[in-house]
């Protein structure tokens, strides 16, 4: 079977955890964080209750039927704000695709089709996640500001 992207649904949820881990940027040479960092509320509010506020979307990568990826995005607010906030009306979106299956055009294909139905997003990067920076700039990101280890990137059509 070929690749194919999905709206989530909810029996989806562990597998957007799993991402959500995923998703945060390692240093090559350091180990990952424990996985109770997803309990930490500044992770765990990505995806807490997810499905329930507006504005809360996902796809689901497949490859031959097996989740391979996720990407996401949710709105937050000044008062409980994420690494990437730009603005209550903006979502932020986060992704990840499972070790070995990386660099297959997968996460450009999960982040165009979550852009068909949200196109202003937002998102934090780590600034020496070049390959990521690469890709979001190639479908319309462009920095709003840098903040220490990281940039915030926004997009608009």
């Amino acid at each position: 079977m070929p690749l194919t992207v999905r709206l989530w649904e909810p029996e989806d949820e562990p597998f957007l955890w799993e991402m959500l881990y995923q998703a945060i940027h390692v240093v090559e040479g350091y180990d990952p964080p424990p996985r109770s960092i997803l309990d930490d509320p500044m992770i765990a509010h990505h995806l807490a209750e997810f499905g329930a506020r507006e504005g809360d979307g996902a796809v689901i990568a497949c490859d031959g039927g097996l989740p391979v990826g996720a990407a996401f995005c949710r709105r937050f607010t000044e008062e409980d704000p994420s690494y990437g906030f730009v603005a209550p009306d903006v979502p932020e979106v986060g992704m990840a695709v499972v070790a070995g299956h990386r660099s297959k055009g997968i996460g450009r294909a999960m982040l165009t089709y979550l852009l068909d139905r949200h196109p202003v997003m937002s998102l934090s990067v780590a600034t020496d996640n070049r390959v990521a920076h690469k890709l979001y700039e190639s479908v319309g990101f462009v920095e709003s500001h840098p903040d220490g280890t990281s940039v915030t990137m926004i997009r608009r059509p």
